[in-house]
């Protein structure tokens, strides 16, 4: 049976590193940046932050802006289908509409290496099919649609 701890940042780290899963410290931030998601392009930060009570694990991906009623019409079916997430939109006037992707664990009563592992893992799953989706949607610009669409042009 997995032994419960008191989780710090320390153990975090240590987890992380067990799990094969990539990450690094950016020192602009207290959150521990998710390298597999944060390598795609439209990821803006993927980052897991250690609060009083709770380990934070958001994603913030860039969209078009052409695409932010359809996106929000999305929401609803997003947050039904991916239960454990939260997703919804920041809208402001200082920088590009982003989707926020938000995972939550409590860990005031303890958490286990197991435990950590099945919330990482399976955050980490989703948000990539989430991306996926976004993607095959159009909600999201990629050097690949870029590309295509300049050849698509090119040959009217």
């Amino acid at each position: 049976m997995s032994t419960l701890v008191f989780v710090n940042q320390e153990s975090i780290l240590k987890w992380l590193t067990a799990l094969g899963i990539q990450h690094y410290m950016c020192g602009q931030c207290q959150g521990i940046h998710i390298s597999e998601l944060q390598s795609h392009e439209n990821v803006l930060e993927s980052r897991i932050f250690l609060e009083q009570e709770c380990l934070i694990f958001s994603t913030e991906i860039d969209i078009l802006n052409a695409e932010l009623l359809a996106i929000n019409a999305e929401l609803p079916k997003l947050n039904g289908t991916y239960a454990n997430l939260k997703a919804f939109l920041d809208i402001s006037n200082e920088g590009p509409a982003r989707l926020i992707i938000c995972d939550t664990q409590w860990i005031s009563a303890g958490l286990s290496k197991d435990q950590f592992g099945v919330f990482a893992h399976s955050a980490i799953e989703a948000k990539l099919e989430i991306l996926r989706l976004l993607a095959t949607s159009g909600f999201i610009g990629t050097a690949f649609e870029a590309e295509d669409a300049q050849h698509s042009s090119a040959l009217h």
